[in-house]
């Protein structure tokens, strides 16, 4: 059954079917999971709902039309390149996320660089492998490749020496991470910075995770590393306001040095019939809902707010990783640096892990094994987890006790053989073995997913991509 029907339905017969249909939804008001959800509060939600719907209509592509989003986003923007220690040159926009934010930071660079020098055929980008994915789309949608440089296998931090080594006449920009969202550790930005500097190259910091958290931990008193714009050679920041800055999704900020760099994110066209378009985004029309319930949660927190915020979370994350230190068979990967962490084992299955807490009401996110990393769980710690530290504890502590004494329960090297014929085989027929294997039927995913997990985590990163791709094709 499709959305639309020939008879329409009254109001409360609609809402009642949106309500069924989230029945099975997780309910993030529990407090229980632990990455994407960032909960700023009953009083600041409710405030950004209705912030959110006063301007759901106003479209912030004719700021003549609604000059109010221009001076709101405006806020935003000043706001943001404040905490960031940007001066008064710093110039931006409010994007829907993190990967938008990206991907124009991108085009800036790529386009900056076309206008000084020929940079051949095919332009780069330099990257750690704990980058986020969205320079590989932001490299995919405009025609560059993705140079990926090593990190440290302890703290997994970009190597500075591999970064030098890996910038050439065709190199755009290089990227750093503060922090890379895997593992929640900050790259050496000021190093790097230095590199990208001498080399002639624009040096962007992917912010988006830690952009807001790192300021305000910085100004209550805690050491940070240096990764915004105190740092010389950096010359765009990605900040998100729908993860740490707890306004509701979509809501970023992608920040430039100065107007002469997002002179090249903007884009504008009146060669057309069409009307005189002018974006500095990758969208046209946006809705303006996301612009103010960002503004209305900054003006209703302020900094003694998110202080407060910072700092109750990042006691939580210190409860967390020294409760962890005393579970026998678990491990934090690196040293996390915020409120983000990994974790690991080398005694039982984490996927097995990630399917027993899921069974408990607790949601992390698997991670593949990758650039030195081992299989992981992700955890993101936020303010509606606060409360409920000590209860995720002492369930993971039971958890891995039962794992441990149980064993493991996928005999994972005669599934490595098993994908290992797989190799040399088309995407569509490895994604029919696969399910074969993991005793799938149908399209539908799995109550418990650690089998599947652990055959995806076995292949080939490429044909990984290559089978899951084929797999959303279906089911989308």
């Amino acid at each position: 059954m499709g959305a639309m029907q020939a008879k329409g339905e009254s109001p409360e017969a609609v809402l009642a079917e949106l309500g069924r249909r989230a029945a099975g939804d997780v309910d993030w008001r529990r407090g229980r999971i632990l990455t994407g959800l960032y909960d700023p509060g009953e009083t600041a939600y409710r405030l950004s709902v209705e912030a959110y719907t006063r301007f759901l209509t106003q479209n912030a592509l004719y700021v003549n039309f609604y000059p109010s989003l221009g001076r709101l986003e405006r806020d935003l923007v000043h706001s943001v390149a404040g905490l960031l220690r940007g001066d008064e040159g710093v110039v931006g926009n409010v994007t829907s996320g993190g990967t938008e934010s990206i991907l124009l930071a991108v085009k800036a660079a790529r386009d900056h660089a076309r206008a000084q020098r020929d940079v051949g055929p095919q332009a780069e980008i330099v990257l750690p492998v704990t980058a986020h994915p969205a320079f590989h789309k932001a490299a995919q949608y405009l025609g560059l490749r993705p140079v990926v440089i090593p990190v440290d296998p302890h703290g997994y931090r970009a190597e500075v020496a591999a970064l030098g080594a890996a910038i050439t006449p065709r190199t755009v920009l290089a990227v750093g991470s503060a922090p890379n969202f895997s593992h929640g550790t900050v790259d050496p930005i000021p190093e790097m910075a230095a590199v990208a500097r001498e080399a002639g190259v624009l040096f962007h910091v992917d912010a988006c995770v830690g952009g807001l958290y790192l300021s305000i931990l910085r100004r209550l008193g805690e050491p940070v590393r240096d990764f915004d714009f105190a740092v010389p050679g950096v010359t765009s920041i990605s900040a998100d306001l729908h993860k740490y800055g707890y306004a509701p999704k979509n809501a970023s900020v992608v920040l430039y040095r100065d107007r002469a760099l997002r002179r090249h994110a903007l884009f504008v066209c009146t060669g057309t019939t069409e009307y005189a378009v002018i974006n500095p985004t990758v969208q046209s029309s946006r809705s303006g809902g996301p612009i103010a319930a960002a503004w209305a949660v900054l003006r209703h927190l302020g900094e003694e707010g998110f202080a407060g915020i910072v700092r109750a979370t990042h006691d939580a994350t210190r409860r967390i990783l020294e409760g962890v230190a005393g579970i026998d068979g678990i491990r934090v990967l690196g040293d996390p640096e915020m409120c983000m962490l990994t974790l690991g084992s080398d005694e039982i299955d984490v996927f097995e892990l990630d399917d027993e807490m899921r069974e408990r009401g607790w949601h992390m996110i698997a991670q593949f094994a990758c650039g030195g990393s081992p299989a992981n769980l992700h955890v993101s710690v936020s303010w509606s987890n606060v409360p409920h530290v000590a209860a995720f504890l002492a369930d993971l502590r039971e958890v891995v006790g039962a794992l441990r004494a149980r064993g493991r329960g996928a005999d994972r090297e005669a599934l490595g053989r098993a994908v290992a014929e797989l190799a040399d085989r088309p995407a569509d027929e490895v994604l029919v073995r696969l399910a074969a294997l993991a005793g799938l039927e149908g399209t539908e995913l799995p109550r418990r997913m650690a089998r599947l997990n652990t055959l995806l985590d076995l292949l080939p990163a490429p044909l990984r991509d290559e089978v899951l791709a084929t797999y959303a094709n279906l089911v989308g």
